[in-house]
């Protein structure tokens, strides 16, 4: 498979998952993708997602781990996982991964990462919303707030009313979710 049928092929996927919901079809979508690129870092991150959106949460991880060995510094690798963490809540696994994902993000090679900025920082947005998460479940409230208001808007500005958004959450009902 060229390298623009499969990027046709994963184009395809994300819009059945994302736009159109069709999780079930995208899957089997990029089924095919990785059976012509089996260690493409996109579409096995892709398909990590879309398993996780079907509650098949250890294979989801499985792929995204499997993103990492070809890519250590897949950010949308680390972001699933952390992600992954904080719902298995196992919030000190996820600030470890949120960590390394917050690291990786001057090296992730991957082009959509790399040359388009909102992506860049929705993304980088998401690792700091899932740092927050864990920081709160910890019982470490304070600096949870003080990363949601000070810190991530520092490092991704187009995203303040996302964090805003996500404070509010913590602080309304998180808790209220756990119980």
């Amino acid at each position: 498979m060229a390298e623009s049928s499969l990027a046709a092929v994963l184009a395809e996927a994300r819009e059945l998952y994302g736009v159109f919901g069709k999780s079930a079809r995208a899957l089997e979508v990029v089924n095919r993708a990785l059976a012509f690129a089996p260690a493409d870092v996109e579409a096995l991150n892709l398909k990590a997602a879309i398993l996780y959106e079907l509650d098949r949460d250890e294979e989801a991880r499985g792929y995204h781990l499997l993103a990492l060995k070809v890519e250590p510094h897949s950010v949308e690798a680390l972001h699933g996982l952390a992600a992954m963490a904080n719902d298995a809540r196992r919030h000190d696994d996820a600030l470890e991964w949120v960590e390394r994902g917050l690291r990786s993000v001057p090296r992730d090679p991957y082009r959509e990462f790399i040359e388009n900025a909102d992506y860049r920082q929705r993304l980088v947005a998401e690792l700091y919303n899932e740092k927050a998460t864990a920081l709160w479940y910890l019982g470490r409230k304070r600096e949870a707030v003080r990363l949601l208001t000070e810190e991530a808007p520092r490092a991704c500005p187009l995203e303040v009313e996302n964090f805003e958004d996500h404070l509010d959450w913590l602080e309304h009902d998180a808790d209220a979710e756990r119980e």
